[in-house]
């Protein structure tokens, strides 16, 4: 991965107030990409999910709850055939992640193509962006007490290739493409089922577009509002925690003072949103 900078269209007033609240960089070319999960073909045999183990060598744990070794749900958590309705459930890397924007050191980084990553080996726990995340979808491991998600194969999106969800799954409910391309597909059957989209202006936006025939809540999605960096809610008492012990390490530490000397209007949305 590249650590060359990179410009996305913000919000001025929270530019003004915060400044540069995420990390941004590149890891290909630049183009931004989507995901589009159709869920009038979906048919909840949960491919999706053993591809998503198998390439990133996750343990078979349950596929019906999210955890550090299973970053795919799929909705409502019974077995395939019962349901008349399917939704994913996993991150939907955000235009404008929360997740990012809280993280003290820096561990999460927004792609230029469109994922949201987060860098396991400069994490160091806090679970901020758990809390901060408007999907509850970040979940902490209790072997290595780092935190994971989905990570739209950035590896993967790296050679110009669709993550590994995408290549597997059976009846076509999945596609990944350029933003254009995939955003006017998702509107087109959106029109064609008499539906509506979700994830293209939740939270300011997101790279996984949803196609859906009835309401978000009949899929157990969440109603996730369309302001860009809404309030988060990280308890009181665990920044507090941090502020006066060494909690996350002494390293961890170190690095979260220096960048907050770097970027102090981030420490401001951290903790006075």
């Amino acid at each position: 991965l590249t650590s060359s900078a990179c410009c996305f269209p913000q919000d001025d007033k929270m530019n003004e107030k915060y400044g540069s609240l995420i990390p941004k960089s590149k890891v290909f070319d630049g183009k931004r990409r989507k995901i589009l999960f159709d869920s009038t073909k979906c048919i909840g045999c949960r491919q999706c999910i053993h591809a998503c183990k198998d390439w990133h060598d996750h343990r078979r744990t349950s596929v019906y709850e999210l955890s550090a070794t299973n970053w795919i749900t799929i909705e409502p958590p019974v077995l395939e055939g019962l349901s008349s309705l399917w939704a994913r459930n996993s991150c939907m890397h955000c235009e404008f992640p929360m997740c990012a924007a809280v993280c003290p050191v820096e561990a999460i980084t927004k792609y230029e193509e469109g994922p949201v990553g987060i860098n396991e080996k400069t994490c160091i726990g806090c679970e901020y962006c758990i809390y901060a995340c408007p999907w509850g979808v970040i979940t902490k491991s209790d072997v290595t007490h780092k935190v994971g998600k989905c990570t739209m194969c950035i590896d993967l999106v790296g050679e110009d290739k669709s993550p590994f969800c995408v290549q597997t799954c059976p009846a076509g409910a999945l596609e990944f493409g350029l933003e254009e391309g995939i955003s006017a597909e998702a509107s087109k059957r959106a029109h064609e089922n008499g539906g509506c989209l979700y994830g293209d202006k939740e939270a300011g936006g997101t790279q996984l577009l949803y196609v859906l025939k009835e309401k978000n809540v009949d899929y157990g999605l969440r109603p996730v509002g369309l302001e860009r960096y809404p309030k988060h809610k990280i308890p009181v008492g665990l920044m507090i925690k941090d502020l006066f012990t060494l909690r996350c390490g002494f390293k961890g530490k170190i690095r979260a003072l220096y960048l907050a000397i770097i970027h102090p209007r981030r420490v401001i949305y951290r903790y006075w949103p």
